[in-house]
């Protein structure tokens, strides 16, 4: 990768792992986040992209979420920032820097409630769950904003869907963090406070798909010389059950109490998963799989931060 790469969103929990990444790589970057730019102003959207013309590939991460509750309490906000956030940096990239290749990255709640699988070629099958039906519409918003200056003005932009990410520097608080950073901060939090037993919706069997955030962004930055109009998901392709992560991660934190899974408290689809045959059969890739290391890592992390951490809810909008 020899041509300038521009992050947005490069401050937030994803974007500090990429710059780590494209450090080691030696490639020339610039990141930034909304105390730098704000992209939900357009002054500002033109300003970075101004300044970053000569890029040659631009990655947009930026966005306004967390997980838990967070998606059905700030519906509209959700839908409102996110949109001019992504309607702003499409037209940027159009006026300022047209020669760069564009991926954004997408998520996967901006499949079908019903699609198990998730496959490509249903993102727009049928209604997003309800409980993040807005920011799930932002992301099939800039996809199809993508495709949108892809066909007009003839551009070079794609989207990539990752699987729920973790890891150092994630968000541990149970309010807003996915599920592995809300049980690493579930377990590290009983083994600080000598808890007996830590409780975990549903009975384990429930399917999904995780992956460390350092595989990630490695994924990112390999398949970003290849991709071209395109929508992949980014993502191990092997599943794990909710009792697989739990354990592993009770492991990792050193929890000597039981691990209770209550099977009559709310346990979502009992699968839900990104397909990675694309990215294998097409791309040639294939990323994550083993969940240990990247648990370890981040169980380490946090306990070493605990006190920092502990009761800070993460609201992304790096």
């Amino acid at each position: 990768m020899n041509s300038k790469v521009l992050v947005t969103g490069g401050t937030g929990f994803v974007g500090r792992h990429l710059q780590q990444e494209l450090k080691e790589r030696g490639v020339e970057f610039f990141a930034f986040g909304k105390r730098q730019f704000d992209l939900t102003q357009w002054y500002q959207a033109q300003a970075v992209f101004q300044q970053n013309r000569d890029a040659g590939l631009i990655l947009h991460l930026a966005g306004f979420q967390a997980a838990g509750a967070f998606p059905a309490k700030h519906t509209a906000e959700q839908f409102y920032v996110n949109n001019l956030i992504h309607n702003h940096t499409l037209e940027a990239w159009r006026r300022w820097a047209p020669q760069a290749r564009f991926i954004g990255i997408g998520a996967s709640c901006a499949y079908p409630s019903s699609a198990e699988a998730m496959t490509e070629e249903k993102i727009f099958d049928g209604p997003i769950h309800g409980s993040v039906y807005a920011y799930g519409a932002t992301k099939r918003l800039l996809y199809t904003g993508i495709l949108a200056y892809n066909d007009q003005f003839k551009l070079d932009g794609s989207y990539v869907v990752p699987a729920a990410m973790f890891g150092e520097q994630d968000d541990f608080h149970e309010a807003t963090a996915h599920v592995p950073g809300a049980l690493i901060g579930r377990f590290a939090r009983a083994v600080k406070e000598n808890l007996p037993e830590v409780e975990i919706w549903g009975d384990g069997s429930q399917v999904r798909d995780f992956m460390d955030v350092k595989d990630f962004a490695r994924g990112l930055l390999d398949l970003a010389p290849r991709i071209e109009r395109d929508i992949v998901n980014l993502a191990p392709g092997c599943a794990k059950t909710i009792r697989e992560l739990a354990l592993t991660i009770s492991e990792a934190a050193g929890f000597k109490g039981r691990v209770f899974f209550n099977p009559d408290r709310y346990t979502g689809a009992r699968e839900k998963f990104l397909d990675a045959a694309k990215l294998r059969e097409k791309y040639g890739m294939e990323i994550g799989g083993d969940l240990a290391p990247g648990i370890r890592r981040a169980v380490e992390w946090f306990a070493a931060h605990f006190d920092e951490y502990k009761d800070r809810p993460k609201f992304d909008e790096g």
